[in-house]
């Protein structure tokens, strides 16, 4: 019980730090983070927001693909291994972007469908062992990738004030400015849909671990 309402608290967190935003200028601000980046040479500090945000972007949608495609029919998980083996690919933080635009929407969309079914405790319970351990591991990867966002937004919000004044220095900054609201997506998710799963899980009586910053990501290899 402990252990969930930790979970759970963690979601309600990062949803009120986690507004609906209107322009990315106030991103930082809504965020409740403080500015950061600013001053010293923009292509480290773009490169440096680019490699926190690709890891974290990785393991929110790969963590989103596992919960999904362990309820899904096999015609349909088909789709989501294809998805999942599609990021497993993609190496360059510069060109992940377009990655994760493409797959993020749909997936979110799912989890959100599949966390409002009435029944969803009664389907975990009627998982494999493997399959429940699958749905964990995803809940814990996101969660985890939601809290690292939490930190790494402001370090982009700060870049995009650093370069505010010098229009040269925005083309640069472009890939910060269309990663901030991924990632404010997957905070406000975690905050809003993951905790339905912690509660099916644990009324299947799967233990979720404690998740905080220094947990460790569970292997996922596979859906």
């Amino acid at each position: 019980m402990k252990k969930e309402r930790r979970i759970v608290t963690i979601g309600v967190g990062l949803l009120a730090v986690t507004p609906a935003y209107a322009q990315l200028g106030g991103l930082g601000g809504l965020l409740g983070g403080r500015s950061s980046g600013g001053g010293g040479d923009v292509d480290s500090q773009v490169k440096a927001f680019l490699d926190k945000s690709f890891s974290i972007e990785m393991t929110v949608n790969k963590a989103l693909l596992a919960i999904i495609a362990a309820y899904a029919k096999d015609e349909d998980r088909a789709k989501y291994q294809a998805r999942f083996q599609e990021l497993s690919k993609v190496t360059d933080p510069k060109e992940a972007g377009a990655k994760f635009q493409e797959i993020a929407p749909s997936s979110e969309a799912d989890a959100k469908k599949l966390a409002a079914e009435s029944d969803l405790e009664g389907r975990t319970k009627q998982l494999t062992a493997d399959k429940q351990q699958q749905v964990a591991k995803g809940v814990v990867n996101f969660l985890l990738g939601a809290l690292q966002a939490k930190d790494v937004v402001p370090m982009g919000q700060g870049i995009m004030q650093s370069v505010s004044s010098n229009p040269m220095a925005i083309p640069k900054v472009l890939p910060v400015k269309d990663a901030l609201p991924r990632l404010a997506n997957a905070m406000s998710l975690a905050a809003s849909t993951l905790p339905q799963f912690v509660k099916v899980l644990k009324g299947a009586n799967i233990q979720v671990p404690e998740v905080n910053v220094s947990t460790k990501e569970e292997k996922l290899d596979s859906v």
